[in-house]
């Protein structure tokens, strides 16, 4: 080897502020030609990241030469990062003049900006430049879509997904996901795919993040992949459940009887957790249980993580009764009542208003023109009146009390299992046996979303829609619910039609769900899945690959939020994908959403004796 090609080998001698078994080495690539008396000082100087850590944190550097390595002893002497431990070599590929900087304050606090929960950017393999806002102050926005066609998609599972595990679990990083998506400019026409991983707040300093990613960057090359870079940002992956307050005056108003409607996005928790609130998933039958309704929901929802074994109720004992909203949920409910009276009120004495300016209009015919106009209004509004006050006279005494929202109960519920069963998904469900004093034959509407009057037809269809040369993939229902019609398997999740694509030109699927915090949003189903790692709370980290769905678009907004957990996702044509079990977001909002496919619960069920009929009518339902 001559010194053209001189590898260099740096050993991080660690102190008892670190880790007293951590010992690093990396194999640095050729970076110059340097004589020997120079390489120390270059090393120092030029090796990236290494360069950095050792100057940001003021090591004590002594080293030793020899004609083919360098070997450094660093002692830090303040600054110490938390534990961290590189226990295998790697080799580090970037170009010989430039490679990772660590980022600026500014940069790690803006490089998302525009992605939902704008998470905090600790580093990245490549040698980008941050570009700095310019002189009116707006940092450059940044979306998230779908890795689509890659040969990364080729090698994802079961390879390079794998070794990334291994390779932060080697490490001891404290990662939350590994998600492949592309992350570009809104109006760029095309933006680069980055496994993008999460890691929990203030557990990796700069300096580390920068030897992690590069780390994995490594394991991408040695698969064959080296178009695409790693970036690394807190985030946490929440179970989408939330403690619920009561909600602020600037909460948006939901549909006021939708929240006690039998479509989905209903809102559950348990008595048991009456302040843990999420969404039922679907209504089922079987055949071989006539006669009886059941609801699926995330276990997380209903069960304390305490709470780890099966559940299974055999008719007798106390039951784990299942309730419609909690308790501060029902008080939002009521205020959101309240406050839609409030403003038809007002909007009558506006009316009233509007009138009597009428008797003081100088035009006849315009004083006759308003009277006529606003008359009808105000009969409308004075219509509403009466029946909002109605309605909540009916909720109050029909809602209100805790007893009386009791809808169901568990009958089953296996534990809670990450990387279950061949496509290594998460297994989080329960079973509950619905009440039939709360929904029988004649108010059931099957499995159905209530797409509501929120957003207007034209721009949910043109959602669905995002390209005008699409074949047909929506059609807006006559009554507002779009029914289930069939099943996506995993396979057709990760093969869009290529005459379905995106405003980009990209094949894509685009889905919708509605969920008791944020209701109804419609999102992207990523072409690649995401390895997920999630701590119990008694016993060890697990992780499991879960189905991606990404905002609709940089400005649509988190596709979920906590709360939303077990919420379906279905396509416009009313295809069932699966069952939202998470989110990962620096906040409450979600930047990727992970969804357990519908394929991988009917199997689950299957397991448990259920053969589940998720296309129920109301004659399926005894009264």
């Amino acid at each position: 080897m001559n010194e053209s090609q001189l590898f260099v080998l740096v050993v991080i001698a660690v102190t008892p502020a670190f880790d007293r078994q951590s010992l690093t080495k990396v194999v640095i690539p050729p970076l110059s030609i340097w004589t020997k008396p120079e390489l120390p000082s270059k090393a120092i100087d030029l090796l990236p990241p290494l360069g950095k850590l050792l100057k940001n944190l003021e090591y004590k550097v002594s080293y030793t030469t020899t004609s083919t390595k360098i070997s450094f002893d660093m002692v830090p002497s303040s600054g110490c990062p938390p534990p961290f431990r590189a226990d295998s070599a790697y080799e580090v590929p970037h170009s010989p003049t430039q490679g990772p900087i660590v980022p600026c304050p500014e940069e790690a606090a803006l490089r998302y900006h525009g992605l939902p929960s704008r998470p905090r950017f600790v580093a990245r393999s490549s040698s980008d430049e941050w570009v700095p806002p310019g002189f009116e102050g707006y940092p450059e926005v940044r979306e998230l879509r779908p890795v689509g066609i890659h040969p990364l998609c080729s090698v994802w599972e079961d390879m390079v997904d794998v070794a990334m595990h291994i390779y932060l679990t080697e490490q001891n990083v404290r990662y939350t996901s590994l998600d492949p998506v592309r992350i570009g400019l809104v109006d760029e026409p095309a933006a680069p795919v980055i496994v993008w991983v999460g890691v929990e707040p203030s557990c990796l300093y700069a300096e580390q993040g920068i030897l992690v990613a590069v780390g994995l960057r490594d394991i991408l090359i040695r698969h064959g992949i080296d178009d695409v870079h790693v970036e690394i940002r807190e985030s946490v992956v929440t179970t989408s459940a939330k403690m619920y307050k009561p909600a602020l005056s600037s909460s948006p108003i939901v549909q006021v009887s939708e929240p006690f409607s039998t479509s989905l996005g209903i809102s559950v928790c348990s008595d048991a957790t009456p302040d843990v609130q999420g969404t039922a998933t679907l209504f089922f039958v079987d055949s071989s249980k006539p006669g009886r309704l059941f609801l699926l929901a995330p276990r997380h929802v209903l069960f304390h993580p305490h709470e780890i074994d099966r559940y299974e109720y055999r008719g007798t004992g106390p039951r784990r009764n299942i309730l419609l909203l909690g308790k501060s949920g029902m008080f939002a409910r009521i205020k959101d009542i309240e406050k839609e009276i409030w403003g038809t009120e007002y909007l009558i004495a506006h009316y009233k208003d509007l009138l009597e300016s009428a008797d003081k209009m100088e035009d006849p015919q315009a004083a006759q023109a308003r009277r006529e106009s606003t008359h009808s209004d105000l009969l409308k509004a004075e219509g509403d009146l009466e029946h909002l006050r109605q309605f909540l006279a009916d909720v109050r005494r029909d809602w209100e009390n805790a007893r009386d929202r009791i809808i169901g109960h568990v009958i089953l519920s296996p534990p809670l299992t990450l990387n279950a069963g061949k496509g290594g998904f998460t297994r989080d469900f329960a079973v509950i046996e619905v009440n039939t004093t709360k929904i029988d034959s004649s108010n059931f509407i099957g499995n159905a979303i209530d797409l509501g009057t929120k957003i207007p037809i034209q721009t949910l269809a043109c959602w669905m829609h995002p390209s005008h040369t699409n074949q047909p993939s929506f059609k807006y229902p006559s009554n507002r619910l779009l029914h289930f019609r069939g099943t996506l398997s995993t396979d057709e999740m990760h093969s869009p039609n290529a005459k379905n694509v995106d405003d980009r030109g990209d094949p894509t699927i685009m889905v919708l769900k509605h969920g008791s915090s944020s209701g109804l949003t419609i999102g992207c189903l990523n072409s690649i899945r995401a390895v997920v790692r999630r701590p119990f709370t008694d016993g060890p980290t697990g992780f499991s690959r879960e189905v991606i769905v990404l905002p609709r678009s940089s400005k649509s907004g988190a596709f979920s939020e906590c709360g939303d957990s077990g919420a379906v996702m279905i396509n416009g044509l009313g295809a069932v994908a699966g069952m939202l079990t998470a989110g990962n977001g620096a906040t409450k909002v979600s930047d990727c959403s992970y969804v357990t496919p519908i394929t991988c619960l009917l199997e689950c069920l299957k397991e448990c004796d259920f053969s589940a009929n998720i296309f129920p009518v109301a004659v399926d339902v005894r009264d």
